[in-house]
């Protein structure tokens, strides 16, 4: 750390201004001021019209050592197009930039804050770090600031996964607690002797928190006094209300923002602490960019058992301070046993952990990392041209074309991420592990008022997908205005790729459709992922088999076609994930019948062979047939099936992806018959191989990727042979070798495998 006389400048960027209301950042400002100049600044208040001739910062010194900067926007920025909030913006930065000293600067952002996107708070002898402890994934500048960043510090493995395919100096440091802030034992006099026995809920009072949690804890426990400290935030009415009817209750007092100091102590008098959101599925690590465990380190730090609706991702400390619910009823039991000692605090695990999360452990190990990477960038600047030369040519012997570390993977998909998964959501997610990948959904039909709607938008999914979608800039009559549009919503993507701080783009298509050039987004490499026989009937899919590099085909049988094309025709088949493999949970189903049920899942359509359904259900009326998957059929034999015309017949909603596996691994075997006359049912199917990586025989209509596959599938388009082929399976089961079969067929078919043997390589 630096001495006293020797003291760094920093500049601190938050959301949340300075106040009685403390975050994460807070915290930190308070512990770098120690031993650091330390600006605080935030974002500037609602704009006034005085703010028109507002070219100054005010800059006050608080109690805790450091100074807060505030300043104001000259023009509103909501309402601003982006090339003028950008000028208000460089100007805000200008104001920044007359207190920031000669020599080094850290710039220490909580958020991807505009001013620091511009060269102005920028040269040779600034740094900038990005500290990730909110979800601002889907923030238009969120990429790029992380890019552009020294180092990025994710709080979880989360956002350490995330991060990290957009800057390699990404390192994993938690939430932390001052030293200051830990106290054992209670001072004279303290704020909580008035309240007696009270449990204590300090959160942010907004749409997040379960108030009908919090009532029904206050009804069970009528001697016990509940104090409800924080913000109030505006609800909607029917939030409100309940807002108002936990207040109203005789045992809950509401404290309103307290400072930290006062906090502490409250806390430190507390029986338990509560946090109180939906509950969420009880998991070791976070499965998306959710919450975080401050406000658990808050209550812990004094010593208070917290018991939660959410994960604490703080795995020492799990049923040793920190207890979570897996129901609301099992929330209100938890705060029972801690009242009464059967549950206990751990002092010796929780003061371990918080020993070693201690803001100015954190703060130096965090400064440490800032140098090495300072460190490495110039060590990498003195190595000669002519030496990167040598080490390259003497790395490897692999021909293959090198996709640039920093080229994202656009997915165009002619499904949508919100459904059933197919293959192209697949690939993205098993090409995530290597890339950035954004996920381009289809738009929806042209309407007048998209004339007014320009923007690409985006959303982050759990998987750390980046979904973009757009709507289409004119109508496309029918598909004569199709090649105008596309080279309109082209250049918005490579305009938004460009703001985002993405370049040569690797173009990985799978619908024929649309965005059929991909020179006009500027792709670095291009492919089109043949998933389905269209039958060229789209005029694009003869455009990206000439135009793309690579065109990956699916199924053997359509590579042919596109050889005339392309010289670099490849079969990419079907993939799986290492989960998909891993042994489904088996458990018991009310469906399953002695002889267990039979599994379809997928979209249910007219594309289906109804009555072969319909013959194999009437036949085999002691097994269950369950059907999963959204419904959309005018087939007359396919609504009978559907309606509920047969009692052995169970039809489910689309499931997650997540609980497929199981739902397959509880099955008997899997079926899917589809019309013969349908080029599209004759090549390969994703289902397959969901139940072939489980094991479970597969009763389905003829594919010509399983042609060469003898006993793989139980594969055949006639009707009698269908049915034969089922009774003599269910009569006289298989050979034992079949589920090794299944089990060999569908390992060769991991993402691990197929990604390994591209024509490029990551």
């Amino acid at each position: 750390m630096p001495t006293p006389t020797n003291k760094r400048t920093i500049f601190l960027y938050s959301l949340e201004p300075w106040g009685d209301m403390w975050y994460s950042k807070h915290h930190y400002a308070a512990s770098l001021a120690k031993n650091n100049k330390v600006f605080f600044v935030s974002l500037p208040e609602r704009w006034q019209w005085s703010d028109l001739f507002s070219f100054k910062v005010k800059v006050r010194e608080v109690k805790e050592g450091l100074s807060v900067v505030e300043y104001r926007n000259n023009l509103p920025l909501r309402f601003l197009p982006n090339w003028l909030a950008d000028q208000v913006t460089r100007l805000n930065a200008l104001k920044i930039r007359k207190l920031v000293p000669e020599g080094e600067v850290i710039h220490w952002s909580f958020h991807p804050t505009r001013v620091l996107e511009h060269n102005t708070l920028r040269n040779a002898n600034t740094r900038v770090i990005y500290h990730v402890v909110d979800p601002y994934q889907s923030l238009r500048n969120d990429s790029s600031f992380a890019k552009r960043s020294d180092l990025v510090v994710a709080i979880n493995p989360w956002y350490l996964e995330y991060y990290r395919k957009l800057n390699a100096n990404c390192f994993l440091f938690p939430h932390g607690v001052r030293a200051e802030d830990r106290i054992h034992q209670k001072p004279e006099n303290s704020l909580s002797d008035q309240w007696g026995k009270y449990a204590i809920l300090a959160t942010g009072l907004s749409q997040f928190v379960n108030y009908d949690l919090v009532i029904k804890c206050a009804k069970r426990y009528p001697d016990l006094r509940f104090l409800i400290l924080g913000q109030l935030f505006p609800l909607e009415r029917h939030l409100e209300e309940l807002r108002d009817q936990l207040f109203a209750l005789t045992n809950v007092t509401y404290l309103g923002v307290k400072h930290p100091s006062e906090l502490k102590e409250l806390v430190h008098g507390a029986a338990v602490g509560l946090l109180t959101y939906g509950i969420e599925p009880t998991s070791s690590i976070p499965l998306t960019a959710g919450r975080t465990p401050l406000k658990v380190l808050t209550y812990l730090a004094q010593h208070c058992p917290v018991v939660s609706t959410n994960n604490s991702y703080i795995i020492p400390l799990e049923n040793k301070g920190h207890f979570k619910a897996e129901t609301e009823e099992h929330f209100v039991g938890l705060i029972g046993d801690v009242l009464d000692g059967r549950l206990n605090l751990d002092s010796a695990a929780v003061d371990s952990y918080l020993d070693s999360v201690d803001y100015d452990k954190l703060i130096d190990g965090i400064l440490t990392e800032l140098s090495h990477v300072i460190e490495r960038r110039e060590t990498e600047k003195a190595i000669s041209s002519a030496q990167r030369s040598s080490d390259s040519a003497t790395a490897s012997l692999d021909t293959r074309t090198l996709v640039p570390k920093h080229s994202p993977i656009l997915i165009v998909s002619n499904e949508g991420w919100d459904g059933p998964r197919y293959s192209k959501h697949r690939y993205a997610i098993a090409l995530n592990a290597f890339r950035m990948v954004y996920f381009i959904d289809p738009s929806d039909h042209w309407r007048p008022s998209h004339l007014f709607m320009p923007s690409i938008k985006k959303r982050v999914t759990p998987e750390g997908i980046s979904i973009l979608s757009y709507r289409n800039a004119i109508p496309l009559l029918g598909g004569a205005l199709g090649p105008l549009n596309d080279r309109i919503i082209s250049r918005r993507i490579r305009r938004y790729l460009r703001r985002e701080g993405e370049q040569d783009p690797v173009f990985w298509t799978f619908d024929p459709s649309r965005l059929s050039a991909p020179d006009h987004i500027g792709a670095y490499l291009s492919i089109y992922h043949c998933a389905d026989d269209h039958a060229f009937k789209w005029r694009g899919e003869r455009m990206l088999a000439k135009d793309c590099d690579h065109v990956f085909c699916i199924a053997r049988d359509l590579m042919p076609r596109f050889k005339k094309f392309n010289a670099s025709v490849h079969h990419v088949p079907h993939g799986l994930a290492e989960s998909d493999m891993a042994t489904g949970t088996a458990h018991e189903h009310s469906e399953v019948s002695q002889t267990g049920y039979g599994l379809y899942i997928g979209n249910i359509n007219d594309r289906h062979d109804f009555v072969l359904w319909e013959k194999l259900i009437k036949k085999h009326t002691d097994i269950t047939w369950m059907i999963v998957g959204p419904v959309k059929v005018s087939n007359k034999t396919g609504l009978e099936i559907i309606s509920g015309k047969y009692p052995n017949v169970v039809l489910k909603p689309l499931v997650s992806y997540s609980k497929l596996k199981d739902l397959i691994a509880n099955a008997a075997f899997g079926f899917l018959y589809m019309k013969r006359d349908h080029p599209a049912n004759r090549i390969s199917s994703q289902k397959a191989i969901q139940f072939l990586a489980q094991g479970k025989p597969f009763f389905c209509s003829w594919f010509s990727e399983y042609a060469d596959h003898k006993g793989l599938v139980n594969m055949t388009d006639d009707h009698a042979s269908a049915l034969a082929q089922f009774a003599e399976w269910k009569a006289n089961g298989e050979a034992p070798s079949a589920k090794e079969q299944r089990l060999e067929f569908a390992r060769a078919q991991r993402f691990k495998n197929i990604l390994d043997n591209l024509p490029f390589r990551f």
